[in-house]
């Protein structure tokens, strides 16, 4: 008798555990489309934040390929670049990169950069950092990290690239220096690997799967 209960209910328990796991399962497919979708509006409204619309002609979304670079870009780390173009010339680019020298983990960040070398801008797409503190690399927190457009990489010039704490150019937050001192050398990184790299960059084929 006892036996038999143990058995239905492990039965009943083995039934409702397969249950959940369809369960799960379905909804996860389901929500997979909504997801990518706005993920991909989301990073739509990054570039066009970065690279003004009518600086460029091309379907920039269909550009997408993927590089990665450990020293310069954030060791075992893929990341994504658009290239724009207008008449079929290279305007600019926006290149992913990341950081693990911030106070609490990965901060990814977007960067544009302008065919000269410039950055058209920066933002962040995901960060960990502290609440109050660190969170003000984001532009609804501060506008810290504005301070970086139009800035650009010279190599006779690399010590600027700090926050002013280490003798550069870049200001740092009251109370935190870990955060801007990583996003800056992050960005200073980028323009690095995109001077290194540019040709290549404007030439690449496409190669993100279905983006």
């Amino acid at each position: 008798m006892i036996l038999s209960a143990i058995s239905r209910n492990g039965f009943l328990l083995a039934a409702f555990a397969i249950i959940c796991t369809a369960a799960v399962a379905t909804v996860n497919q389901l929500t997979k489309p909504v997801i990518a979708q706005q993920e991909q509006m989301a990073l739509i409204k990054t570039i066009n934040q970065l690279i003004p619309e009518d600086a460029y002609d091309n379907e920039i979304f269909a550009s997408c390929f993927e590089i990665s670079d450990d020293q310069l870009l954030g060791k075992g780390q893929t990341q994504q670049v658009f290239v724009a173009k207008k008449g079929n010339k290279p305007v600019a680019l926006m290149l992913e990169t990341s950081t693990f020298k911030g106070y609490a983990g990965e901060i990814k960040l977007a960067i544009g950069i302008f065919e000269d070398g410039k950055v058209a801008g920066v933002r962040v797409i995901r960060h960990t950092e502290t609440p109050g503190l660190g969170d003000k690399i984001q532009t609804n927190k501060s506008e810290w990290i504005y301070s970086f457009n139009d800035k650009d990489y010279q190599v006779a010039q690399d010590a600027r690239w700090e926050v002013k704490k280490n003798g550069g150019d870049i200001d740092a937050f009251t109370g935190a220096t870990i955060t801007p001192r990583a996003v800056t050398h992050a960005v200073k990184d980028a323009l690095i690997y995109f001077a290194k790299h540019k040709q290549q960059l404007f030439n690449q084929v496409a190669n993100c799967g279905d983006l």
